[in-house]
């Protein structure tokens, strides 16, 4: 059994495409279920939900690493699969999310953008320099297109309740604990493009979560920060300050890798 876990807050507009793109899969219905977290939508998301979805709960740990944790505390099968609310699957995701499980202990692959302009791109390129992390064994998990054996995140300690590199954070522990993870390009998925339409500021914000994970240690800063779609021209101008400090991070994250 896999079970599909699907954070969600006011997706009213995306998640019924996506949970019909996975009850589209190769894989016999019987082999997967899904399991929408709700994190106190206001709109049409849990009715939209509870239609497609196999369980619909109430979010109880905060953040989306939160949410991830819920789910997966709920969940009935030994192979957990992690994405969001504005991705759509080809029909073969989870059918290569069972082959690979069987000989690995967690995996992941493409997040491609649904509209693809100049924007998207840039952030799909830098998102391609992940994979050159291989080369110190760590491999970069991306929170819409993630699966690891539930033995396997129980040995983690599970997401940590953040929001921003929730995902950088479970790849971090999955390093630590020596965890067989892969990258298949065959496991891709296509993601809603809306946050790479505001490039600099989502820039900035990745800059920032680096930042105080890597150096200050502020976990809570990961939880509580300024939205992409929230910040102010004050907070880009801050966020060259923070771009400051990304080299040192940047180093720092070496120097764990290396240890």
């Amino acid at each position: 059994m896999i079970s599909v876990i699907v954070p969600a807050l006011n997706e009213e507009e995306h998640i019924e495409a996506t949970l019909r793109s996975l009850l589209s899969q190769s894989l016999g219905r019987e082999s997967y279920e899904i399991v929408v977290v709700d994190g106190g939508s206001d709109d049409g998301t849990v009715a939209i939900a509870e239609e497609y979805a196999d369980q619909v709960i109430v979010q109880t740990h905060p953040g989306i690493g939160g949410a991830r944790r819920d789910g997966a505390e709920v969940a009935s099968g030994q192979i957990l699969a992690f994405t969001d609310a504005d991705t759509d699957f080809p029909k073969g995701w989870l059918e290569v999310i069972s082959r690979n499980l069987e000989r690995h202990e967690a995996s992941t692959g493409p997040v491609l953008f649904q509209d693809r302009d100049l924007r998207t791109e840039i952030l799909t390129a830098v998102r391609s320099s992940y994979k050159l992390l291989k080369a110190f064994n760590f491999c970069y998990m991306i929170g819409s297109n993630m699966a690891m054996r539930r033995e396997t995140y129980r040995r983690t300690g599970g997401h940590r309740d953040i929001s921003l590199l929730d995902d950088y954070d479970l790849s971090v522990k999955l390093f630590k604990i020596g965890a067989d993870a892969v990258y298949d390009p065959r496991q891709a998925v296509w993601t809603s493009s809306r946050r790479a339409h505001k490039l600099l500021t989502y820039g900035v914000t990745v800059a920032y979560g680096h930042y105080n994970y890597a150096v200050t240690k502020d976990y809570d800063k990961l939880l509580y920060y300024p939205k992409v779609e929230e910040m102010t021209v004050k907070d880009v101008l801050n966020g060259i300050r923070w771009g400051r400090n990304v080299v040192s991070a940047v180093e720092t994250v070496q120097s764990t890798l290396k240890k």
